[in-house]
């Protein structure tokens, strides 16, 4: 029998209609025409419906794998997050355990001038270690309360409450901290500039050469739109030109081994506070001569 079929016949229906005519199982054109098209119809119908599970299983094989990146991204933070908590909690608990025993020492010898110098150092850490702490918690909490606590800013509160928690880095060393702060009204969190500014001033200290005074600007100025924060020193300076100075990396380290102990912790909970609240960070430095930190924060922001 002589039949021609249409030309979108599905593959695999030719090849069944081919094996039907030379078998001579239909001979009727018109009954033979239908039930091709019916069936072809199916088949397409298949392939469509094989296509869209197909798409289907890409799309969520696609989806598990951003959830799995997401997933990576947050445990690799909160080993970060864990990993910088005790190794800063340690120190200080380390020093608050050897000025313990100092204390009970000069207890006994009935020495009241170092009991009463000892006691000044165990509150100076202790304030120390609640700076820290204050700069974590503000870190895990997404949605929490620290952050909404707006306010107008008052530049000798925000002086003393700096001072109460770099007092102790300073002492028995010749150094020079300078605050200009150009505050005009600002309605801001004082808890986030605080946490910002304790951040690289003790980073500054630490980093100076013990050889060196310890000179340290910090610069608090409103604008219409933005809170700038500047802090300038003299300490030791990083190479920027360096593709592996990560700075903003956790426990970032660089060849200098112990003398840059602790300098990634107070650098990566200020480039947390800075991306949570939508603002900009410039840095310039120079190895042996300093660095300077910018940071612009988006007044803004408080309405979102």
């Amino acid at each position: 029998m002589q039949f021609e079929l249409p030309g979108n016949t599905h593959r695999l229906l030719k090849r069944q209609v081919k094996k039907s005519l030379e078998d001579d199982a239909l001979t009727d054109a018109e009954k033979l025409t239908k039930f091709i098209e019916l069936i072809n119809e199916s088949y397409f119908f298949v392939d469509d419906e094989r296509n869209l599970h197909r798409r289907s299983d890409e799309i969520s094989s696609r989806e598990l794998m951003e959830v799995n990146e997401q997933l990576q991204s947050k445990n690799d933070f909160l080993d970060s997050f864990n990993h910088g908590m005790a190794h800063d909690i340690k120190n200080h608990t380390s020093n608050l355990q050897g000025l313990i025993t100092m204390l009970r020492k000069y207890i006994e010898l009935g020495n009241v001038e170092m009991r009463n110098k000892i006691v000044d150092r165990l509150d100076l850490s202790v304030n120390q270690m609640v700076s820290i702490v204050q700069g974590f918690l503000y870190l895990s909490r997404a949605e929490g309360k620290i952050d909404s606590q707006y306010r107008i800013v008052n530049d000798e509160e925000l002086k003393t409450a700096i001072q109460l928690e770099t007092q102790y880095l300073f002492a028995s060393r010749e150094h020079e901290l300078n605050y200009h702060f150009e505050l005009n009204e600002l309605f801001y969190s004082r808890h986030i500039i605080k946490i910002i500014l304790v951040n690289l001033i003790s980073n500054a200290i630490k980093f100076t050469p013990l050889d060196r005074k310890a000179i340290i600007n910090v610069h608090v100025l409103h604008h219409e739109n933005e809170v700038v924060l500047k802090v300038e020193d003299n300490a030791m300076g990083m190479d920027l030109t360096d593709p592996n100075n990560k700075i903003f990396s956790l426990f970032n380290r660089t060849e200098e081994g112990e003398k840059t102990k602790g300098y990634g912790v107070g650098l990566f909970v200020i480039k947390k506070i800075i991306d949570r609240n939508a603002g900009k960070i410039d840095v310039k430095s120079t190895p042996n001569i300093g660095s300077t930190f910018t940071i612009t924060l988006p007044l803004n922001q408080l309405n979102k």
